[in-house]
């Protein structure tokens, strides 16, 4: 009875660890970069590699009250994983978007975030505050213009969904060079990027995954990379526990096992040691023959 109630529990604790597995499945990564502190966001940072994207889109209109800066980007990337920004594959692929990350005065990122972001609200929301000049920009097209303005200027880059097959890397490398254009165009210093994407399929999430696990146990750290921030979620002032994240998804996952494991150990050590017999068990059974023929 102890050992059927115990397993029920293993089980149980087993299906919530998975369930906290695929939650991951239905995240992107999400980022908000501004040229100059903006206390009101920093006062409402914490390190998380998970959260919601009301709670991002919330930091995001505090940053946007808070700074009128010349030019607000809003990047839309549908498909993208945290993976894509891992240290192995960040350097080739995004490295315009690492160094713009490094440069910022208020950086913040987060891992896996779930929900949907709400675009046109935040575009809304700039709008309404600063009385920004909408340009929307085609990431499919090779052309386009910033028009030079005294208003604030809201512009909207929308990126193609990632590929999953061996272009991938290349699509985000020229849509990190596109990103750049769009930067060295700008006319102000000033200026804040809300970088937004959408969850992927989980095959392909699977996969990833296995790498970037992989990948991320050969590599050493490097506090500096913008891919590395992204698992710490955010940069700020404050402790070493404030400013990075030292619980990741794949240590969540094996102490579950771990004591999936132990648990059933613990259960069949507690089965053998309650194994009893009786001494008697150990005596040979004399019958009537055997007993004529020891008294011989």
């Amino acid at each position: 009875m102890l050992f059927s109630s115990t397993v029920k529990g293993a089980v149980l604790a087993l299906g919530a660890s998975l369930s906290a597995v695929y939650a991951f499945e239905d995240t992107s990564p999400l980022m908000l970069l501004a040229s100059k502190k903006i206390s009101a966001v920093h006062d409402h940072l914490s390190s998380a590699s998970i959260t919601s994207a009301e709670h991002f889109h919330d930091l995001a209109r505090k940053l946007v009250s808070e700074f009128q800066a010349g030019t607000y980007i809003v990047v839309s990337q549908p498909g993208l994983h945290a993976s894509d920004f891992s240290t192995a594959t960040a350097e080739s692929t995004t490295p315009h978007l690492r160094k713009l990350y490094q440069q910022a005065e208020t950086a913040y990122a987060v891992r896996n975030a779930h929900g949907a972001f709400s675009m046109e609200t935040l575009e809304k929301h700039i709008v309404d505050t600063w009385g920004a000049e909408t340009i929307v920009i085609d990431a499919a097209s090779d052309a386009f213009t910033i028009p030079s303005s005294e208003n604030p200027k809201l512009v909207r880059v929308d990126f193609p969904v990632l590929p999953v097959d061996y272009t991938r890397a290349s699509a985000l490398a020229d849509n990190d060079a596109f990103l750049y254009s769009i930067m060295s165009l700008l006319s102000s210093d000033d200026f804040a990027v809300v970088y937004t994407s959408t969850p992927i399929s989980r095959p392909f999430i699977a996969k990833r995954n296995a790498v970037s696990y992989a990948s991320d146990a050969t590599t050493p750290i490097n506090s500096s990379d913008y891919s590395n921030t992204l698992a710490a979620a955010a940069r700020t002032d404050g402790s070493i526990f404030t400013r990075y994240q030292f619980f990741t998804p794949g240590m969540f996952m094996a102490i579950i096992a771990s004591i999936i494991l132990v648990v059933i150990l613990g259960v069949g050590l507690y089965s053998i040691a309650s194994i009893k017999i009786s001494y008697d068990a150990f005596e040979k059974e004399m019958g009537p023959q055997t007993v004529q023929a020891v008294k011989k």
